[in-house]
């Protein structure tokens, strides 16, 4: 099974993944819009360094899933 079988598995089957990646989504658009802004200010790119990382955090979560997903199928 590919990595994109199991993620599209997981969106079906695992509420939490689920909710794992739209929280990772919305990270990123909030992101995106955030960087858009200028003139950047320090307030501001420290917000988005602070996003960044809790989108990094939801995507540990989401790994950590695919990898247990990928052990039980072993």
């Amino acid at each position: 099974m590919t990595r994109e079988e199991i993620v599209k598995k997981l969106l079906e089957t695992d509420a939490v993944f689920r909710e794992l990646k739209n929280k990772h989504e919305e990270l990123d658009k909030k992101i995106k819009k955030l960087e858009k802004h200028h003139p950047m200010t320090h307030d501001l790119e420290l917000e988005i360094e602070k996003l960044k990382k809790e989108k990094l955090y939801y995507k540990d979560l989401m790994e950590r899933k695919i990898q247990e997903y990928m052990s039980a199928q072993s």
